[in-house]
C-alpha cells in the first residue's frame, strides 16, 4: 500500500497537454511532487516538457504506480499492460463500470488484479493524497490542500473528499493521507483500515462510506475511527448504487455495529467535520462535565437546549458575564472552572471584549483548558475565528453542531 502514497515513479495513462482535460490536471499535480513521471498518450511527443510515450510498453524504467484516466472501454487493455509490465499499484480514475450497470467490466478489473498480483484503487475515484510529500492524483484545480497532521481520510465519494480536504485546509486541521476509493473493486475500507491502523503518523481515521462490509467490524484497532455513512433511506440507497454501485445495507444495524465497536458515528457532514475538528485540535476530554462561559446569553441558551437532549455530556455551570465583559473577565472565569470541557460563546462585537482581544488570546493560549468556542457574525468575527483556530481552539457557528459533536466524542471516551 505504501507505493500508492510514496511512489518513486508514476505513469499516467491518458495524460493530456490540453488545459481543462482530466489527464492534464492529474499530470500537472503529479509532477508538482517531484516524482519521476511518465506521460502516456499516443498522440503527443511531449507534455509539460517531458517525453510522452505511445504506450506503457515503451517505458523501459520500473514503474511504482500507474494512474489510468482513459475511457472505461480502454481501461481493461491498459490494465493488462500494467500487469505484463510488472506494475503492482494502480489507480483507476475512470468511471463507467458497475455504477452504470457494467458489472462484468468491473469483474474483469478484479480478475486482472488477481492474475498479475496488482492492488487497484477505484475505478470511479480521484485517487490519493499524501501531505508529507504533496503527492496526489487529483484532476481538480484551485483546491486548498491541508498541511501535515494526524487525520487519515478514506472516502467513496470524491466530492465529499474534496469538501473535507478543503475544510481541513481552511480551519488548520492537518491530514496524513487521503484515499478516494470509489467503486472499491479491489482496495476497500478493510484494506485501508488495516493500513492506517499501523500508520504511526495517523491517530484519527475518518471514513465516508456508502457501503461497508461486515468484516470491517472484525478488525482490531486502537485508533479513533469516525464514520459518516449515506444510504439510510430507500431513495438514498438507490442514489448510492448509481454513484458507486454500493449495495443496500440496514442503516440501523450498521449504526448499532458502530456503537458496539466504539466507532464514532456521525449523523451528517457538519457533525462529521465537527467531531474531526475537535479531536484533531483538542484530543479526548477527561470527562463529560461542561461549563459554558459567555458574554451573550442567546448561544449559551441554545447550547443548553441541545445539551439537554445529549446522552453523554452534562452542563454543570453557565457563567453569563453579560455584554460588559472584558477579556480579563473571561480569563478569570475560565481559570475558576474545574469542569472537563469549557464552551466559550463569544459576542466579539461587544465593545468591552473587542477592545481587549489581545489579552483574551494571550490568556487562552496559556490556559491549558479544554476549550470549544461558539461565535456568530460577519467579517470581524471571521477574523477572530481564524485567531482562535491558530490557538487550536475548535470554533463553531451553530451550537447544535458543537454540542452534538462533543457529545459523540465524550461517548467514545467513556466507552474506551
Amino acid at each position: 500500500m505504501e507505493k500508492f502514497f510514496k511512489p518513486r515513479s508514476v505513469a499516467l495513462v491518458g495524460a493530456s497537454s490540453k488545459k481543462g482535460k482530466i489527464g492534464y490536471e492529474i499530470f500537472k499535480n503529479v509532477i508538482k511532487s517531484k516524482v519521476k513521471a511518465y506521460p502516456v498518450n499516443p498522440n503527443r511527443k511531449k507534455i509539460f516538457g517531458k517525453k510522452c510515450y505511445k504506450s506503457l510498453d515503451e517505458i523501459k524504467d520500473r514503474i511504482d504506480l500507474a494512474v489510468i484516466a482513459v475511457e472505461a472501454d480502454k481501461c481493461i487493455e491498459e490494465l493488462e499492460k500494467c500487469g505484463k509490465k510488472g506494475i503492482e499499484n494502480i489507480v483507476i480514475i475512470s468511471g463507467g463500470f458497475k455504477e452504470i450497470g457494467k458489472i462484468e467490466a468491473e469483474k474483469k478489473i478484479v480478475e486482472l488484479g488477481r492474475k498479475y498480483k496488482m492492488r487497484i484503487i477505484g475505478p470511479n475515484c480521484i485517487g490519493v493524497f499524501n501531505s508529507e510529500n504533496g503527492f496526489n492524483t487529483f484532476f481538480q484545480r484551485n483546491m486548498d490542500l491541508p498541511k501535515k497532521g494526524n487525520v487519515a481520510i478514506m472516502t467513496q465519494s470524491g466530492t465529499f473528499g474534496i469538501a473535507l480536504l478543503e475544510k481541513c485546509a481552511t480551519e488548520g486541521i492537518g491530514v496524513t493521507k487521503f484515499v478516494s476509493y470509489g467503486n472499491k473493486a479491489d482496495v476497500n475500507e478493510i484494506d485501508l483500515l488495516k493500513y492506517f491502523k499501523n500508520d504511526k503518523k495517523t491517530d484519527i481515521i475518518a471514513i465516508y462510506a456508502e457501503e461497508i462490509g461486515k468484516d470491517f467490524f472484525e478488525i482490531k484497532n486502537e485508533k479513533i475511527v469516525v464514520v459518516l455513512k449515506s444510504g439510510r433511506s430507500e431513495l438514498g440507497q438507490k442514489a448510492a448504487f448509481l454513484h458507486t454501485g454500493a449495495m443496500a445495507s440496514n442503516y440501523k444495524i450498521f449504526e448499532g455495529a458502530c456503537k458496539q465497536r466504539n466507532i464514532i458515528f456521525a449523523d451528517d457532514f457538519e457533525e462529521f467535520f465537527g467531531v474531526l475538528k475537535i479531536l484533531a485540535m483538542r484530543g479526548l476530554p477527561s470527562g463529560g462535565k461542561v461549563a459554558i462561559v459567555t458574554n451573550g446569553a442567546g448561544p449559551g441558551v441554545m447550547a443548553c437546549d441541545f445539551a439537554g437532549e445529549a446522552r453523554n455530556i452534562e452542563i454543570a455551570e453557565i457563567v453569563d458575564l453579560t455584554g460588559s465583559a472584558t477579556a480579563r473577565d473571561f480569563i478569570e472565569a475560565v481559570e475558576k472552572r474545574r469542569e472537563d470541557i469549557i464552551i466559550l460563546t463569544f459576542v466579539f462585537q461587544d465593545s468591552p471584549l473587542a477592545e481587549s482581544l489581545k489579552e483574551l488570546y494571550y490568556g487562552l493560549k496559556n490556559s491549558g483548558k479544554y476549550f470549544i468556542a461558539i461565535c456568530m457574525g460577519g467579517r470581524f468575527v471571521e477574523e477572530q475565528k481564524k485567531k482562535l483556530l491558530k490557538l487550536k481552539i475548535p470554533v463553531f457557528e451553530e451550537p447544535r453542531i458543537a454540542i452534538n459533536s462533543i457529545d459523540k466524542i465524550v461517548g467514545y471516551s467513556l466507552r474506551k
